[in-house]
C-alpha cells in the first residue's frame, strides 16, 4: 500500500516545481552576498510557512530548517543556494534566471544543483512531518536542514555553521547521484601565473567563469586586433569527460603557440588523462583563464583521489615550474573523505533503494560536496544513475519525474529513521 508521504509528495508536484522555478529566479551566484541573502530569505520564508523553525548564522549565509525532539540525535541534510556563473549566455535556450518547464523537465541554473534539491529536502520532511501529525507518531530524532549559499565558492559559511551551531551526528548532501556515496575525491584550486606572457602582444584574454566549471568558450585578442575564440562544451569540473575544454582548445590554436601558458595546457593538460602528467591520480583541468597586468592567470582545479596530499600537489607543480615559466599557489584544498559503509544510517539508505526499486550500492565520487563539510555524511541523490548531469552546463535541467521519486527516497529515509 502507498505510504501517505508518497501520496503527499505526488500531489504536492506542482507547488514544488513552482518552488524550484521561483528559487531559480533568484541570481545567487556565489559570491554575490546580496542575491544569496535575499534567496536564503525566500527559503526560510517558505519553510516557516510550512510549519518549521528556523534560524540562520550571525552573518545571514547559513539557513537551518528544524523538526523533532531539541536534545534528540540529529539527521542532517546539507544544501545549498548558491550557484555557478551562467557561462556562455549564447547558449542557454532562455534566461537562465528565469526557470521554466519543457518535456518533463525544469530548466534554469541551479534547477539540478542545487536548488531542486533544497526543496526536494524541504518537501520530504513536509511529508513526514504531517503523516506523523495525522498518525500521531512522535518522532524520535531531529531533522536539521542546513541551506547552504556558498558551496560553489570557498566554504566560508559552513565555517560559521560550525562555529555558531552543534552539527548533526550523520546526514547526506543531495548534490550528486544516487546510489550512496560514501568517499568523495579530494579538492584543489591551483592558481599559475605565467608572468613572462604579460609582454608578449596580448590585449585580452578571457575564459571560464566558475573555478569548478569546465569552460564553453575562450577568447584571445592581440594588441593588432587579431582575435582568437576557441567553442567547447561546459561541465562540471569533476566530470570533465563530459564536457569539451574551450582553454585546451584555445591552447591548441597555432596562432597561441608562443604563450607559455598555452605550451604548459597543451603539453601537460591536454589529451586523455586530463592532467595524467602532472604524475597525480585524479584529474586535473584547467577552468578560468585571465590577462592581468603581471601576466596569465589560470586556474588548475584539481579532483586527486585517496592518498594524494597537498605536498604531492605542490611538488608536482613546482617539478615544471621553471620549464613553463610560471609561479603558483594553491588557494584551496581539501583531502578525499571516507564515511565507514557500515553505519546503521547508510544501511537505512540501502534499504529505502530496494524499497522503491532503484539499484542499490555504495561508491566513490568523483567530485566533492558539502558532504566533506561535516563528520559522517554522505552525498545521496538527487540524479539517478541513468541520467546525464547538466550541473554547470548551460540549459541546466532537472527531470520532474526524478524530482519526485527522489523526494519519496528522502521522505522514506526520514520516516524509517524517525517513526
Amino acid at each position: 500500500m502507498k505510504h501517505r508521504c508518497d501520496s503527499f509528495i505526488e500531489t504536492s508536484k506542482d507547488e514544488m516545481i513552482e518552488e524550484i522555478i521561483n528559487l531559480i529566479g533568484f541570481p545567487s551566484i556565489t559570491g554575490r552576498e546580496a542575491e544569496n541573502r535575499d534567496c536564503l530569505k525566500y527559503f526560510l520564508d517558505l519553510a516557516q510557512s510550512m510549519g518549521f523553525a528556523t534560524m540562520a548564522t550571525k552573518a545571514y549565509d547559513v539557513g537551518i530548517v528544524e523538526m523533532g525532539e531539541t536534545d534528540a540525535e540529529t539527521i542532517g541534510i546539507l544544501v545549498h543556494l548558491d550557484v555557478v556563473d551562467v557561462g556562455d549566455p549564447e547558449k542557454w535556450s532562455e534566461d537562465p534566471f528565469k526557470g521554466y518547464v519543457k518535456d518533463g523537465h525544469i530548466y534554469g541554473r541551479g534547477s539540478e544543483d542545487d536548488k531542486g534539491a533544497a526543496v526536494m529536502s524541504l518537501y520530504a520532511m513536509k511529508a513526514v512531518k504531517d503523516a506523523g501529525e495525522a498518525l500521531s507518531i512522535p518522532l524520535k530524532k531531529k531533522v536539521q536542514l542546513i541551506v547552504g549559499t556558498s558551496e560553489e565558492g570557498f566554504w566560508t559559511d559552513m565555517e560559521h555553521y560550525l562555529q555558531e551551531f552543534k552539527p548533526p551526528d550523520y546526514g547526506f548532501s543531495p548534490d550528486g547521484s544516487f546510489p550512496i556515496y560514501n568517499g568523495e575525491n579530494g579538492y584543489a584550486d591551483v592558481e599559475l601565473l605565467f608572468s613572462g606572457d604579460a609582454t608578449k602582444g596580448l590585449r585580452r584574454l578571457n575564459s571560464g567563469s566558475s573555478r569548478n566549471s569546465v569552460p564553453s568558450k575562450a577568447e584571445l585578442e592581440w594588441e593588432g586586433g587579431e582575435v582568437l575564440v576557441a567553442h567547447g562544451v561546459a561541465a562540471h569540473s569533476s566530470t570533465p569527460e563530459e564536457g569539451d575544454n574551450a582553454i585546451i582548445k584555445l591552447a591548441e590554436n597555432p596562432g597561441t603557440k608562443d604563450l607559455d601558458f598555452a605550451l604548459f595546457a597543451k603539453e601537460i593538460l591536454a589529451g586523455e588523462g586530463f592532467g595524467a602528467k602532472l604524475g597525480i591520480s585524479g584529474t586535473a583541468v584547467p577552468t578560468v583563464l585571465r590577462l592581468l597586468p603581471g601576466g596569465v592567470s589560470m586556474n588548475i582545479n584539481i579532483r586527486q583521489t585517496s592518498g594524494v596530499e597537498e605536498e604531492d600537489i605542490d611538488l608536482a607543480f613546482e617539478s615544471l615550474a621553471e620549464k613553463y615559466c610560471y609561479s603558483f599557489q594553491i588557494p584551496e584544498y581539501m583531502d578525499a573523505a571516507y564515511v565507514d559503509e557500515n553505519l546503521p544510517f547508510i544501511k537505512t539508505m540501502d534499504s529505502i533503494h530496494e524499497e522503491y526499486g532503484v539499484a542499490q550500492g555504495i561508491k566513490q565520487a568523483a567530485g566533492t560536496t558539502y558532504a566533506k563539510a561535516i563528520k559522517n555524511f554522505v552525498s545521496w541523490g538527487p540524479l539517478f544513475e541513468d541520467e546525464t548531469s547538466t550541473a554547470h552546463m548551460e540549459d541546466e535541467r532537472l527531470s520532474v519525474d526524478s524530482m519526485i521519486l527522489a523526494t519519496k527516497l528522502y521522505a522514506g529515509f526520514l520516516r524509517r529513521t524517525l517513526f
